[in-house]
């Protein structure tokens, strides 16, 4: 058996001082000229490094830009440069090595794709291919003074049609709704669903997926590539007769700890009362039913209203799934008084959903079930009863819950229904439990800034939400979307407005803390310029912040006795004094990668990212552990809602002030 290993291979090369050509970086200044000089000299590697540009090449006989100097460099002090030249390197090796595979640098991400042109299914699956890919990324970090320099790899694969949109017409499948370039269909989920369904080698696919993507099988196939390089190594040819002495891999921990696993554990769950789980409960939803919910008082006395809409084919299993939902809510939150307004439509047209929308009965109610299909919530947002509704019952301050009718008819699970009722608890206004909170010298607000993709493609910023440390949803207005043309003055205007009457009631000294989940790395463009300005109009407070950028977009994966057990849950990995790695997920590979920018005025990382876990307890999604901190997901999922909503004729964003308390995004 082995123990915890992390992907990361050393790679030892001696150091020393060189001679290196360089460019000023204000004669490139542009990306677009930049991009110009490197097509003009395709074979040699250039890198911006602070203000210059520097270059350097293999073969000493192909020609290069004149109008340079030269510089000396102290690689052992510069990893940057150092890496780069690896990894430049190490790219040129592979190309003359794997002449059958395609490489090719992935532009959302610093990682290399090298892809096998074998197919998986080997021909079982006439149209579709899959192919290993193997990713690779150079890496180096700081660790108590040592440096340690190498690569990560990770693997994954990629499916692709080799049928075009003739042939899947030929062979009988519906493309309708499909993504394609008009020729060739794009082989994201939806299609390949479509796709295996209607083969029928859904069976035959999942099978054949589910090992290639097992742990074991993706830790065989990087310690496999790394064999491989580590035989070849001498062929790696580097600038500067600097040469790669050894490539090692090694099982956590490293030498004198500078790399070791630590367990975060989970966080205590409060409910009513401040109490907890002293009974030893096993599922979550039995603590909110013994120890109560943790905001019971608001809801004991009082009646509520919940809304239903149903097209009359739908009505029987509608029925019986509302008996079961009323007895849910009962038993779990302990409602004494539940009432419920049936709405019977016609059909399942738009329209039909439409003539209810202003029912004096339904208005007066403090949630609306509406009554669904599968395929009526995945039309367009114009189109779709699901957003149509939502969108119209919110500018009344009226949450709405979809319940899809295949989910009621495939026999509603006790977990359905236990989600479902959570869900609706949430949207009410209504907190199940908190988790515990540290006491503080100093007062604390946590806030998550998300972010979703709009129809066209650009960045929509969900800006930001606010949690108090025990996890409670604070923010006192639905934030604003913006483009990151206007975001950082909207981040600062409602950063201030909505802090403004928290930080008066806080500690009476004016010293609090500020810690920011974001969903990319901060930049002195945005995030840094609307926190200066909000400490420029706080100037009777002292505050400290931190800036803490999570995120799955990396390449680092860890494994237990070489994928065969899970990962530990709360697996905490300091990679150095800014970045650390956290494990949501025992059954993945993949943890989360916290950065903390170096700008921050606090930087207690493992405090940062025990925070960071224990926030994943809170999502009212569901009662287990998120893979994300509700921090991003929250403002993710309202920008992403909020988008959608824009699409239905004469919605108006102002509206969603009305039930800024509730998780109506969920």
């Amino acid at each position: 058996m082995s123990g915890l290993f992390l992907n990361f291979f050393q790679v030892n090369i001696p150091t020393k001082n060189v001679l290196i050509d360089s460019f000023e970086f204000s004669e490139y200044p542009t990306r677009e000229s930049f991009q110009i000089l490197k097509q003009t000299f395709p074979k040699i590697s250039f890198y911006r490094n602070d203000d210059k540009i520097i270059f350097w090449k293999n073969d000493t006989n192909i020609s290069s830009p004149t109008n340079s100097s030269t510089i000396n460099i102290s690689l052992n002090e510069s990893p940057k440069i150092l890496s780069k030249i690896f990894e430049n390197a190490f790219i040129d090796f592979l190309r003359i090595k794997l002449t059958n595979y395609k490489i090719l640098k992935n532009k959302h991400s610093n990682t290399w794709e090298i892809i096998s042109n074998k197919d998986i299914l080997n021909g079982s699956i006439q149209g579709l291919q899959v192919n290993r890919v193997v990713h690779f990324s150079s890496y180096f970090f700081y660790k108590d003074d040592n440096l340690l320099l190498g690569f990560t790899l990770s693997s994954n694969l990629k499916n692709s049609f080799t049928w075009n949109n003739k042939e899947f017409q030929i062979n009988g499948i519906d493309t309708k709704g499909l993504n394609s370039d008009g020729e060739k269909i794009f082989a994201d989920r939806k299609s390949i669903k479509r796709f295996l369904e209607t083969k029928g080698v859904t069976l035959n696919y999942d099978t054949i997926i589910n090992n290639e993507n097992s742990n074991p099988k993706l830790f065989t196939v990087i310690n496999d590539f790394y064999q491989w390089i580590n035989k070849h190594k001498g062929e790696i040819t580097l600038p500067f007769d600097l040469k790669v002495e050894n490539i090692t891999r090694r099982y956590l921990p490293f030498e004198n700890g500078l790399i070791k696993a630590e367990i975060i554990n989970k966080p205590q769950r409060y409910f009513y009362s401040n109490r907890k789980n002293i009974q030893n409960l096993g599922y979550y939803d039995e603590m909110v039913k013994a120890y109560q919910p943790f905001s019971l008082e608001l809801y004991q006395n009082k009646q509520i209203n919940i809304g239903v809409i149903c097209p009359s084919e739908y009505q029987g299993e509608t029925e019986g799934f509302i008996k079961k939902i009323e007895s849910k809510l009962k038993e779990t939150f302990h409602f004494n008084s539940l009432n419920f307004e049936f709405k019977i439509i016609e059909g399942t047209d738009l329209e039909n959903y439409k003539d209810v929308l202003y029912d004096n009965l339904l208005l007066q109610c403090d949630l609306i079930y509406v009554i669904v299909s599968e395929s009526q919530e995945k039309l367009p947002p114009a189109e779709s009863p699901y957003y149509f509704c939502k969108a119209k019952f919110i500018g009344n301050g009226i949450p709405t819950q979809d319940v899809q009718i295949e989910t009621i008819r495939r026999n509603l699970s006790q977990f359905t229904m236990t989600n479902i009722a959570l869900n609706s608890y949430a949207k009410l206004g209504g907190t199940a439990w908190t988790i515990e909170k540290e006491d503080k010298l100093r007062d604390e607000l946590v806030i998550g800034i998300g972010s979703t993709i709009s129809g066209n493609g650009q960045y929509v910023l969900g800006i930001a939400q606010i949690f108090h440390n025990d996890g409670r949803y604070m923010t006192g207005d639905c934030s604003p979307l913006s483009s990151f043309s206007n975001y950082a003055e909207n981040l600062e205007n409602h950063l201030y407005k909505t802090l403004k009457p928290l930080v008066d009631n806080m500690s009476k000294s004016g010293t609090f803390r500020l810690i920011f989940h974001l969903f990319k790395s901060a930049s002195e463009q945005y995030e840094i310029k609307a926190i200066n300005s909000v400490r420029d109009r706080f100037k009777e407070h002292n505050f400290e912040f931190a800036l803490v950028h999570l995120g799955y977009g990396h390449n680092f994966r860890l494994y237990n006795n070489d994928g065969k057990n899970p990962t530990t849950q709360g697996t905490y990995l300091q990679l150095s004094k800014h970045s650390a790695l956290l494990h949501f997920v025992n059954k993945s590979d993949l943890p989360l990668k916290i950065d903390l920018d170096k700008r921050s005025t606090f930087n207690s990382l493992f405090y940062i990212a025990k925070q960071v876990y224990w926030f994943s307890h809170l999502s009212h999604r569901s009662y287990m552990p998120s893979k994300r901190t509700v921090t991003i997901m929250y403002p993710s999922l309202m920008a992403r809602m909020t988008e959608e909503l824009k699409n239905v004729s004469g919605w108006d964003y102002d509206r969603l002030k009305n039930i800024s308390d509730k998780l109506w995004f969920i």
